[in-house]
């Protein structure tokens, strides 16, 4: 009896109501559920979605349209802008800008879904076009600080100086106390303010993986901004492409050396996306692929970096990209051996906005973190981001396939 005549303790009561939670933390979502997958999509815009995904589904179509359709609207030809803005913009783009993205900011925030911002114009090669990128960036980063659906903007370090400078240094040490190149300490001097910004407005900065003959440039680069602002929380985050053969063993020196120098580790870990670049690259200068022999290599690797974040989870924070449902249901399998809870905040999952929203929905229902990578830009700026989406959707099997599958389910379930 409590003190004070307060009421005897059911305990019995209590075990199942104990019992009753241990199995609710152990059961998984439901990522067949099309009703709460499509939930947020009318009638018209689901039968609209599945007409785009089954028009992907053309390969030679997606290739002859990608090719057509950049030139057009390049060209400026009447009704190009309008047919990419209400078809792959639509499915991909949150929106222009950032502010114009915040109706689906606002309804991805309703369901429980961060959005990360992503500036999607890429092939910004001038001063100027790099100051631009930057400013951007910069904005997204004060949005992120009065939004609390937003967390973090995303960079990619070619759009902030010039990729044959970041190739240049690749296989060079980078003296950060004094460095010789203007361009480089100017690329540097932006991201750096970059991250500054985000810090002390308490967002998240995710620097993109990039080719493998820049990616040691910009490994050294990640490093430097993580040792600088990620002492006390977790700011700036660097992504390690596990298709390729070398990357476990890198996340596992570099979280060595985070302990050693006392910087908080923080990763986006993601399969890849240039693999026929670096296997055709490899090909013509006679060099061995950087890439996995096997796709279930890459699988392996991917999934042995999640368990090893998670294994360390307070060293880490993990950021699993994934569009792969197998390395999804793994990581929460490995979340629940660990008694880890589906909210720490050193565990997140994302998405592409658009994509797989049978993870992110579903993820977000069950109460883990969960978020989008939210691209945006102008239709003529981010219409090479486009044409690798539908070039990537162009399979009928695997990932995308299972995305059609599943739109046609919900419009028969809906008698439409």
């Amino acid at each position: 009896m409590k003190k004070g005549g307060g009421p005897v303790r059911d305990f019995s009561l209590a075990e199942e109501v104990r019992k009753d939670f241990t199995q609710q933390q152990r059961s998984l979502p439901d990522f067949s559920n099309t009703a709460l997958t499509f939930r947020h999509l009318s009638d018209s815009r689901l039968r609209g979605t599945r007409r785009l995904f089954r028009l992907m589904g053309n390969r030679y179509l997606t290739k002859l349209m990608g090719t057509l359709g950049m030139r057009a609207v390049d060209w400026s030809l009447p009704g190009a802008r309008w047919a990419v803005r209400n078809t792959v913009y639509k499915q991909f783009v949150g929106g222009t800008d950032f502010e114009d993205a915040q109706q689906s900011i606002a309804a991805l925030a309703e369901r429980g879904v961060d959005s990360i911002l992503d500036y999607g114009a890429e092939g910004l090669h001038t001063a100027e076009g790099m100051d631009a990128s930057m400013q951007e960036v910069l904005q997204a980063t004060e949005f992120c600080a009065q939004t609390d659906a937003a967390i973090g903007s995303v960079v990619k370090l070619s759009g902030l100086v010039r990729f044959s400078i970041l190739e240049s240094y690749n296989d060079k040490v980078i003296d950060f106390e004094n460095v010789a190149d203007a361009e480089l300490k100017a690329g540097i001097q932006r991201l750096d303010r970059i991250c500054r910004l985000a810090y002390e407005r308490g967002t998240e900065v995710y620097l993109d993986a990039e080719e493998s003959w820049i990616q040691s440039t910009i490994d050294q680069i990640a490093e430097h901004m993580m040792a600088r602002y990620n002492r006390e929380k977790h700011v700036v985050f660097t992504t390690c492409q596990l298709y390729r053969h070398d990357r476990l063993a890198y996340l596992k020196a570099l979280h060595r050396r985070s302990k050693q120098e006392g910087f908080k580790l923080a990763l986006k870990i993601v399969r890849g996306a240039y693999m026929n670049k670096e296997n055709k690259r490899a090909q013509t200068f006679g060099l061995r692929s950087p890439i996995q022999s096997t796709l279930a290599e890459t699988h392996r690797d991917f999934n042995a970096a999640a368990e090893y974040c998670l294994d360390h989870l307070e060293d880490i924070a993990c950021c699993v990209a994934s569009h792969n449902e197998a390395s999804v249901v793994r990581h929460i399998s490995r979340m629940q051996e660990l008694n880890v809870d589906r909210n720490h905040p050193n565990v997140r999952f994302s998405q592409l906005l658009g994509m797989s929203d049978n993870l992110t929905f579903n993820l977000a229902e069950g109460g883990y973190n969960v978020s989008k990578y939210m691209v945006y830009g102008p239709v003529h700026e981010v219409l090479p981001y486009l044409i690798r989406r539908a070039e990537e959707n162009t399979s009928v099997t695997g990932e995308a396939g299972r995305e059609l599958k599943m739109l046609d389910e919900e419009v028969a379930r809906r008698g439409l």
